[in-house]
């Protein structure tokens, strides 16, 4: 119901229309010009500094550098050529990848971080870009990367969790699978966006899901109709992709029971049917769910730090994150922007009750701040480590898909 209250209140608005939410690059154009990796980071940066309408400030470079695309190279290296590509979330830029990155370039990987079409410029660029745009542009920095690499392996947070599966599936030549919160079923509203992403092109406030300050620097706080359309055609997609071909990718898996923007349940019952060895999944939750083989129980509660649940946006980010964790300076309250007035202040000047994911407020947290960051972040690492060491050693597939 918050969400429907969310739409009618959006479309009752005032608030003007600016130019962030005019359409600057389409989609099918984000990858033009590419015939490289190294083209590929110079052309997205310069797209990021020409497109953006905050970078009148002294965080100038720092908000260039959040939202274009980076890579890291490899560290302690042994021998193999590892390559790991980063795929962000719907809205999310590749800073959002920073954190865990780090973590796999100390680990022997060469980490690529990239940037979907539309994203990390304004949220104008979600009015027309598809599916396939952001498909496509995965697969052409696929193909550039296995051009070197030993091994390839793709990560990806909910909507690129769901588009690296797309990828598994479509052509199995990578040595694992890393997905945070995948976006394997969304909620029956995503459906009810699509006519009005249709009706946007002649009533443009019907373009937009919610518009908002958009005063996080690395987040669009507007949402565009088309872009969650799109998600949701991509699942539809996925799902007859998976009924035609059976993944057997190694697989590591996260998700929060409590998650308010995808379907965590689903992702149970899609983990149980997976067949790739080994596989692992963790599983944040409140009370004590049924839950499959391989799937280890975390709980999510944690009362000494104020914590009620975990959130979608909390997976992969570091309590040391200077923009999202502990002691960061972003205060996630979008929840509250148009439903709550008096709430969104509260939550914005830190007056919050406690933090976990929107909505789920009860009788001594009448106020919940979004979660930004995992509590147990350093455990999850350490979890990711065991899983690597567990993969096969013998007869691995190079990411170009011939047999060493």
């Amino acid at each position: 119901m918050a969400h429907i209250r969310s739409i009618l209140n959006l479309l009752g608005a005032t608030d003007e229309l600016s130019e962030r939410h005019r359409l600057k690059t389409p989609g099918r154009e984000w990858m033009h010009g590419v015939a490289s990796i190294e083209d590929y980071l110079h052309l997205c940066r310069q797209r990021v500094a020409a497109t953006r309408t905050d970078l009148d400030t002294e965080s100038r470079d720092a908000i260039i550098d959040g939202n274009s695309p980076f890579l890291l190279p490899a560290q302690n290296v042994d021998g193999v050529r590892r390559t790991l590509l980063m795929t962000h979330g719907l809205t999310d830029s590749p800073f959002m990848m920073r954190d865990i990155a780090g973590w796999f370039q100390s680990q022997g990987f060469r980490v690529l971080s990239m940037q979907l079409p539309g994203h990390g410029t304004r949220p104008g660029d979600l009015l027309e870009v598809s599916w396939q745009d952001w498909m496509t542009a995965q697969r052409q920095l696929i193909d550039l990367l296995a051009r070197d690499s030993d091994e390839l392996y793709l990560l990806g947070f909910s909507l690129g969790a769901i588009l690296s599966l797309y990828q598994a599936l479509h052509t199995p030549r990578f040595r694992a699978l890393f997905l945070f919160a995948p976006a394997i079923r969304v909620t029956p509203l995503v459906r009810a966006v699509c006519p009005l992403a249709a009706a946007g092109r002649w009533w443009r406030r019907a373009a937009w899901f919610d518009v908002q300050p958009d005063s996080d620097c690395f987040k669009y706080e507007s949402l565009a109709n088309r872009a969650i359309c799109e998600v949701y055609r991509l699942t539809e997609a996925q799902q007859r992709l998976a009924s035609l071909t059976e993944l057997d990718t190694p697989l590591f898996v996260a998700a929060s029971e409590n998650d308010a923007t995808i379907d965590s349940p689903a992702i149970l019952d899609w983990f149980a049917r997976q067949q790739g060895v080994p596989k692992r999944m963790l599983y944040y939750s409140t009370g004590a769910p049924e839950v499959p083989n391989e799937v280890r129980v975390i709980n999510a509660r944690l009362p000494g730090q104020r914590i009620r649940s975990y959130s979608h946006t909390s997976l992969l980010l570091s309590p040391q994150n200077p923009h999202y964790g502990e002691q960061g300076t972003l205060r996630f309250c979008t929840h509250y922007y148009r439903l709550d007035p008096e709430k969104y202040r509260r939550c914005k000047a830190g007056e919050e009750d406690c933090l976990g994911e929107m909505f789920d407020e009860s009788e001594t947290c009448q106020v919940i701040r979004r979660l930004t960051w995992n509590p147990g972040y350093t455990d999850m690492l350490a979890e990711i480590q065991a899983f690597l060491q567990a993969l096969p050693r013998s007869g691995p597939t190079r990411a170009d898909g011939q047999l060493l």
